[in-house]
């Protein structure tokens, strides 16, 4: 592949597709304990990224500081993060990932783990070899698109803290 932008374009629509699908099919364990995929994505940044203020995790989420609110109390409600005061400024507050979310995390991956398992280990050897190569490539790609600040958008101070 050269690169073109045409061919990039078609890459990321193949991708892009590829794994809405596979993700669509891998959150039937997470919807049977009532975690949404904006609070699993909501954990898994907490987790990745550890304690950040509300505003921060909505900046992260693009989701308005309303939503956000919402968010905050179901995740609290579920026992899944920590509100602690931000100890460089005590009016503001840190979410953190609580234990119970920590281990709700560990039972999602191991009982989606188990069914992606079960799908890769019928795959043809070269094809899972091809698959095990492209891990890394997956990982870097994805933890750009989460960290970046090109993702974040521009938000009104009022967004923030």
């Amino acid at each position: 592949m050269t690169g073109s932008a045409g061919e990039v374009a078609r890459l990321a629509g193949g991708l892009r597709t590829t794994v809405v699908r596979l993700n669509h099919s891998l959150r039937e364990p997470v919807a049977r304990r009532g975690v949404t995929p904006t609070r699993l994505t909501a954990m898994v940044t907490l987790e990745k990224c550890g304690p950040m203020r509300p505003g921060d995790l909505a900046d992260r989420l693009s989701v308005t500081a309303a939503s956000m609110s919402r968010l905050v109390e179901a995740l609290e409600e579920g026992g899944w993060v920590d509100r602690e005061p931000d100890p460089e400024d005590g009016r503001a507050r840190l979410l953190s990932l609580s234990a119970e979310g920590r281990g709700t995390l560990e039972t999602l991956r191991r009982e989606g783990t188990g069914e992606l398992a079960d799908a890769i280990r019928s795959l043809p050897e070269a094809e899972r070899a091809r698959l095990a190569a492209a891990l890394p490539v997956l990982v870097r790609l994805s933890d750009e698109l989460m960290t970046s600040p090109r993702r974040l958008p521009d938000a009104p101070a009022a967004r923030r803290g």
